[in-house]
C-alpha cells in the first residue's frame, strides 16, 4: 500500500497540527510518514531551502508514496521549485498527487508539467481541527478513496451560463501571476492541454488583496492570452478582499467585466480558497462545469491515487 508523505515546502506550522493530522489520517486506515524536516522552523520557513527541497524530492520520487500532503502554504516554493523539478526529473517522478493550496499552487503547476494530478484542498491544520461532519474533511476523504466529486452551488447574478468539459487547472491568483514568464506559467499548462486536444477550465482564488490588484491580475491573465485560451472559469473565494467602489463596482463585478467578452461559462462563488469551508478540487482531471439560472455544478473524475487504506 502506498503512503501519504507530509512535507513542509514553504512556511512553518506548529508541529502539533501536523502530528494530529497524521494521526487522524492513520485512524482512517492510511499509512502516513512525516518528512524529516516537516516539523522544523528556519525563520518564517519550515527548514532551509536545501532541506525543503530534499523532502519534496524524496516525496515525489519514492515509489511507495501515493499522496504528498503539504502542512501549509505561506511563502517559499518559488525559491526552490526549479531545483525540485530538476532533481525529480533526474530521479524519476513517482506519479504522486500533491494536496494543498495557496503557495502550493507552485507545486500544482510542477505536477501539471510532470503529467500528474493534484488536489487544491485543505492541509494539516484543518485536517487536525475540523469536526468529523465538516464537509471539506468528508469531501477530502471521498477523494482519497478515489471517488469522483460532484458539487452544486447556488447561482449568482454575475454567472455566465453554459456547459463545458475539460481539464481543471489553476489555484491562487497571485501565485499564478507571479509565475508568469516562468516554466510554471499557467499559459504553458493551458497550451500543453491544447496541444493534446484538451480544453482547460481555470479555477482561481485569493486572500487579502486590494481590489485594484486583483483587477490588475485579471488583466494580466487577459493580456497574456490565458483568458482567451480557456474554455471555462471557476471563481472561488476572495477572502478579506474588500470592494473598492471607486473602481466602478464591486470586486466580483470588476472580475466579470474582464471575462464577459469570452464565450464560455463562468461560475462565481465556488466554496474553495482561504476560508474554513474550503472544498477540495482535483486538478489535472476531467471536469465538467455546468452553469444555469438555477445552479452551478462542478463534476470531477476520480483522482488516480495509489492509496489503499486499511479498514479503520
Amino acid at each position: 500500500m502506498k503512503t501519504i508523505r507530509i512535507i513542509s515546502p514553504a512556511g512553518a506550522l506548529a508541529p502539533a497540527f501536523t502530528e494530529q493530522a497524521a494521526a487522524r489520517l492513520r485512524a482512517e486506515g492510511f499509512e502516513v510518514v512525516i518528512a524529516p524536516h516537516a516539523l522544523g522552523r528556519w525563520g518564517r520557513f519550515s527548514a532551509t531551502p536545501d532541506e525543503r527541497t530534499a523532502d519534496a524530492v524524496a516525496a515525489l520520487t519514492d515509489p511507495n508514496v501515493g499522496l504528498v500532503l503539504c502542512t501549509r502554504g505561506g511563502y517559499g516554493l518559488q525559491q526552490i521549485i526549479d531545483k525540485i523539478e530538476s532533481d525529480v526529473r533526474a530521479r524519476g517522478y513517482n506519479g504522486a498527487a500533491v494536496c494543498g493550496f495557496s503557495d502550493v499552487t507552485e507545486l500544482h503547476q510542477l505536477i501539471a508539467r510532470l503529467g500528474g494530478a493534484s488536489i487544491h484542498g485543505i492541509m494539516c491544520k484543518p485536517i487536525a481541527t475540523l469536526s468529523d461532519s465538516d464537509e471539506p474533511w468528508q469531501a477530502l476523504l471521498r477523494m482519497l478513496h478515489k471517488q469522483p466529486c460532484n458539487y452544486t452551488i447556488d447561482p449568482l447574478p454575475l454567472n455566465k451560463e453554459g456547459e463545458v468539459s475539460g481539464v481543471l487547472r489553476g489555484g491562487n491568483l497571485a501565485v499564478l501571476c507571479g509565475l508568469s514568464g516562468t516554466p510554471y506559467d499557467i499559459r504553458r499548462t493551458i497550451d500543453a492541454d491544447r496541444e493534446q486536444g484538451r480544453r482547460s477550465i481555470l479555477f482561481i482564488e485569493d486572500v487579502g488583496e486590494h481590489h485594484y490588484k486583483i483587477d490588475r491580475m485579471m488583466h494580466q491573465l487577459r493580456l497574456s492570452g490565458v483568458l482567451e485560451r480557456i474554455s471555462g472559469l471557476i471563481v472561488g473565494q476572495f477572502a478579506d478582499c474588500e470592494d473598492d467602489l471607486e473602481m466602478g463596482g464591486t470586486l466580483l463585478e470588476s472580475m466579470a467585466a474582464v471575462v464577459n467578452k469570452y464565450d464560455y461559462p463562468v461560475l462565481f462563488g465556488f466554496p474553495a480558497g482561504h476560508v474554513q469551508h474550503n472544498m477540495p478540487l482535483p486538478l489535472g482531471v476531467s471536469t465538467t462545469l455546468t452553469v444555469t439560472k438555477k445552479a452551478g455544478r462542478v463534476a470531477c473524475s476520480a483522482l488516480p491515487l495509489g492509496l489503499e487504506p486499511r479498514t479503520p
